[in-house]
């Protein structure tokens, strides 16, 4: 990918004057949101990874922010990498420990 101008053709921004305010449908979003176990955050997030997902959900045809939401479970499934760096190298000195003794 060439620096962000694949990326800013790629989300090309409506104009102001193109936009209108749907108060109605607005509602019933947030209506369903608020019904949903999903929780509406920011992140910031590169370039490139967002080109990439962007990519990743059109040839899947899934929206790019489930593809993220089953990346980041799948990710977080797997203890050894939640797993914090001073947990791990306890253990570590406790099999060094055990070895010596």
């Amino acid at each position: 990918m060439q620096s962000g101008e694949s990326l800013r053709n790629y989300m090309k921004q409506p104009k102001l004057t193109e936009l209108t305010l749907d108060t109605r449908g607005t509602k019933l979003l947030r209506a369903e949101a608020a019904k949903s176990k999903k929780i509406k955050i920011t992140i910031n997030i590169d370039q490139d990874s967002l080109y990439l997902l962007k990519r990743m959900a059109d040839k899947t045809g899934a929206p790019y922010q489930k593809l993220l939401n089953q990346i980041l479970k799948e990710g977080l499934k797997n203890d050894d990498r939640s797993e914090s760096r001073l947990d791990r190298i306890e253990k570590e000195l406790e099999k060094l420990k055990k070895k010596v003794a």
